[in-house]
């Protein structure tokens, strides 16, 4: 797919979601404390017209048959007693969100309670941490994860594939990227998005290094390079100003760089395990306020144990 275009769909998806949340924010809170029974009461052009659709979802299942024994499962999973104290459970659930303990769950903490439940089913997945490279007279590979220099790139899970072709003078770059959840995602789950191939057009292939420029129109408003270097392992994205059309579409555009915007190909193998221990850590940040305190009791106990068996130890 021509980059424009797929920044253009990029692009008009973030102001979608951001007009979507902008417009939702009042419906958001005023149907926060609604319960399921009093959702369903609603006309069906309030539901359809006014309803955030989490909402809608969450009043259904709140309705459904034995309701009870799912919110009771996804209780437990949080380390609240959901199956043997449901009540008391719920209750327990509500004060941690800082909510009124009513016992009686609303739509909204039935979305909060979905998404937590959901969290705690996250486990680090096995993903490609391979930083790799090679080169001979007549193709060229690299494997690793891309950064940026001097600013936070926004999937740092990410694993990044070029092959170069001496042949064609072309090199072709792949990238695949996972969104993990945060305390703003509508749902507890992982995200995995695959960027169509990429082109490059090669202007120097010597012994140890090449460079490329991406290949694209001529009145562009960036332009990015590939500077390769593989006897030290340096391998730089540039991209600048191209002084060209900055519009993605009609009403749409991107603004200038201040400065070169400077990316790299490294070993990323711990910013990605630092990346998946956050999502454990806001996994364990959800769970029962009264388990966290005993576990973290527990953890200081046996911390103070060693400590003590050390000391005896070294006498």
């Amino acid at each position: 797919m021509n980059r424009k275009y797929l920044m253009i769909n990029i692009f008009l998806s973030y102001v979608l979601l951001a007009v979507i949340s902008f417009a939702d924010e009042a419906s958001v809170k005023k149907y926060k404390d609604y319960t399921p029974e009093q959702v369903s009461k609603l006309s069906e052009d309030v539901i359809s017209s006014s309803l955030p659709i989490m909402y809608n979802f969450a009043a259904r299942k709140g309705m459904s048959l034995r309701a009870d024994l799912v919110f009771g499962m996804e209780l437990n999973m949080l380390m609240y007693p959901g199956i043997h104290d449901y009540k008391n459970a719920v209750k327990a659930f509500q004060k941690d969100l800082g909510d009124e303990p009513t016992g009686i769950l609303t739509v909204w903490q039935i979305h909060n309670l979905e998404k937590r439940a959901e969290m705690q089913k996250l486990s680090t997945i096995f993903f490609n941490e391979r930083f790799y490279s090679y080169i001979d007279s007549e193709y060229a590979n690299i494997e690793g994860t891309a950064k940026l220099v001097d600013e936070k790139i926004a999937f740092p899970i990410n694993h990044v594939r070029i092959k170069c072709f001496k042949v064609s003078m072309t090199c072709y770059h792949e990238q695949l990227e996972i969104q993990s959840p945060n305390e703003k995602s509508w749902s507890g789950n992982y995200y995995v998005n695959e960027l169509g191939t990429e082109y490059y057009d090669i202007t120097k292939w010597d012994e140890n290094s090449i460079d490329a420029t991406y290949r694209q129109d001529a009145n562009v408003c960036r332009t990015t390079t590939l500077n390769l270097n593989f006897k030290t392992k340096e391998f730089y994205y540039i991209t600048r100003n191209a002084g060209g059309d900055c519009k993605l579409a009609e009403t749409i555009g991107i603004t200038k760089l201040d400065k070169p915007r400077i990316g790299q190909i490294v070993d990323g193998k711990q910013t990605i395990q630092e990346e998946f221990a956050k999502v454990q850590k806001a996994a364990f940040d959800v769970i029962s306020t009264d388990f966290k305190r005993k576990t973290e009791k527990a953890i200081e106990e046996a911390e103070k144990l060693i400590k003590e068996e050390e000391t005896k130890n070294k006498k």
